[in-house]
């Protein structure tokens, strides 16, 4: 080689040692510019479990992945729909984690759970609160106490770590729960404690284990950032098993502010918060009276406004003597009390006391015939009816005397008083056309209405809490609603001169001539219609009012026998 070549030899290799040294450092660079530190000051975002902050479980949840092995992973589950479609997936042993400030599950997710670990699952749970149901399930004697320190020793079978309480980078003193006194499903075994007292405990159920842990504070990124804090962790998770999925119970992660006096009026067993649109106004007594006085307002309105706007007797302006009306009144009370003889008697008195108002003669004191013809001749009637009349009224055969003798005597009379003018055709022609009106208790109908009323806000509360028999609650609340409307808008009976009509509790209308009624029978349930062709219609007393009850008795009894 000359030396041309061999200055060109060494120069080419000196480039090539600074182009290597070059790339190398200078990739070095860009990979190291690229990788920012993660900062944070934040303090008072905690209980995450991917977040980075101080008083995150980033690094619990990363050490934990870390902690199995290659043919097993960690899920996290935020509902239990997952749960149950990942469990069914693979019905292998598990390991249950949660560590966290609070934590509640239903009842039937709580029994599903320790179904699982009974048969070989694992559960570990970090807590500083628990639902009351969890407590009730998991524990059969429970109590806790604390030392309130800015650091605690937790002391192992062969260790001792040191833990400390931090906030924006300063000690500050907190109290560190230990357990007391504890006794749960099975027997447990103490793996770490302070104080002389367990902070973690392992209970034996069935072929599984529970892992019960104090203080999840010990778990914090800034925990982990330390040489304690991480061999501590560690030593947690190595009591679980390797060779087991890792499932975590993000479902059951309660707010942070559980157990405090503003959310534990809001909240029900199970550790949910009330979040209807209903509370508000239960917040607020005055709000809530307002909402009772409200249905106790419309309750009163229904109850008022179907009041009868008439009288079931349509109003006659009464005139200066009402001894026909007196005595028809009493001739009905006489009839309802069943006394045909007395009721005759009572015929008799105002019979002749009719005839002494309009015609001025007194039979009783003329036992002859001058009277009775006196009466022919200014009454302008035959001698041989009036005779008729009287006989049928002096009747002495009591025996004989039945409810058809009164009521062919009340025709002849009434016959006799029309034609003789005591009885107007216009007055009687009011009377005939009156309409009677029966309706039924208002009782059953505010019962249904108010029970309606409570089914339809009980359902739309329960539909808007997401609970799934509201869906049930306010239909049928919506029918009883309606049956009571039903009810109360409809009369139970109305009579008039020609037809008897009845309306059904659904309000359906069933109408009955009168010229058809055979027959009616007084019981002590109610009365029985007997018509043509084999037809019945019962009245019931329990259905009527008592006013109406009284009124039907008293119209069945006037109208006695066909005179209905």
């Amino acid at each position: 080689m000359n030396k041309q070549t061999k200055i060109g030899i060494v120069v080419g290799i000196i480039t090539l040692m600074f182009l290597m040294v070059w790339l190398f450092s200078s990739g070095e660079n860009t990979e190291t510019a690229k990788r920012t530190k993660f900062v944070s000051s934040n303090w008072s975002s905690m209980f995450q479990l991917y977040d980075k902050k101080p008083m995150g479980f980033y690094l619990m949840t990363k050490l934990t992945q870390a902690h199995l092995d290659a043919n097993h992973k960690v899920l996290v589950v935020d509902d239990w729909i997952m749960m149950d479609s990942v469990q069914q997936a693979d019905t292998t042993n598990k390991t249950f984690f949660f560590v966290g400030n609070n934590f509640g599950l239903q009842n039937n997710e709580l029994d599903t759970l320790l179904s699982r670990v009974e048969t070989g699952s694992s559960w570990f749970l970090s807590f500083n609160d628990l639902t009351e149901n969890l407590y009730t399930k998991l524990f059969k004697n429970y109590s806790i106490q604390f030392d309130y320190d800015d650091h605690v020793n937790v002391f192992t079978k062969n260790h001792k770590y040191k833990m400390i309480n931090l906030f924006q980078n300063d000690t500050v003193a907190k109290m560190w729960k230990a357990f007391d006194e504890i006794e749960s499903l099975g027997k447990h075994e103490s793996l770490s404690s302070f104080m002389e007292m367990s902070n973690f405990v392992k209970v034996k159920y069935g072929d599984g284990f529970l892992y019960f842990h104090s203080n999840p504070e010990m778990y914090f990124n800034y925990q982990l950032k330390r040489l304690h804090g991480y061999k501590y962790a560690a030593f947690t998770l190595n009591q679980l098993p390797k060779d087991q999925d890792i499932y975590l119970l993000e479902l059951g992660r309660l707010s942070d502010n559980y157990g405090n006096e503003d959310t534990d009026e809001q909240s029900g067993a199970d550790g949910k918060v009330d979040d209807s649109y209903f509370k508000l106004i239960f917040q607020s007594p005055m709000l809530l009276a307002a909402l009772l006085l409200s249905f106790l307002g419309m309750i009163l309105f229904i109850i008022f406004r179907s009041k009868r706007t008439r009288p079931i007797v349509p109003y006659i302006p009464p005139k200066k003597d009402m001894t026909l009306a007196f005595a028809e009144t009493i001739t009905s009370i006489y009839f309802a009390k069943r006394h045909p003889y007395g009721l005759l008697q009572v015929q008799r008195k105002n019979f002749y006391a009719t005839i002494q108002k309009h015609f001025f003669l007194d039979l009783n004191r003329g036992k002859d015939d001058r009277m009775r013809d006196a009466l022919a001749e200014k009454s302008n009637t035959d001698r041989k009816e009036i005779d008729e009349i009287i006989e049928l009224l002096e009747t002495k055969e009591a025996f004989s005397v039945s409810e058809q003798y009164i009521t062919d005597v009340n025709k002849v009379l009434h016959k006799f008083y029309r034609k003789v003018g005591v009885i107007s055709d216009k007055l009687n022609e009011r009377i005939q056309a009156k309409e009677f009106v029966f309706r039924r208790s208002m009782l059953l109908p505010a019962l249904l209405i108010l029970s309606g009323l409570t089914l339809i806000l009980l359902g739309l509360y329960y539909l808007m809490s997401s609970i799934g028999i509201g869906i049930v609650f306010w239909p049928i609340g919506a029918l009883l609603l309606v049956l009571g409307i039903l009810r109360m808008s409809n009369p139970y009976m109305k009579v008039d001169q020609k037809s008897i009509v009845y309306f059904s509790p659904l309000g359906k209308k069933y109408s009955f001539d009168r010229d058809d009624l055979l027959s009616s029978e007084l019981k002590k349930s109610g009365v029985l219609l007997n018509f043509k062709e084999e037809k019945q219609l019962i009245i019931n007393y329990w259905d009527l009012s008592r006013f109406d009850q009284e009124q039907l008795k008293r119209f069945v009894t006037k109208f006695h026998n066909l005179e209905l």
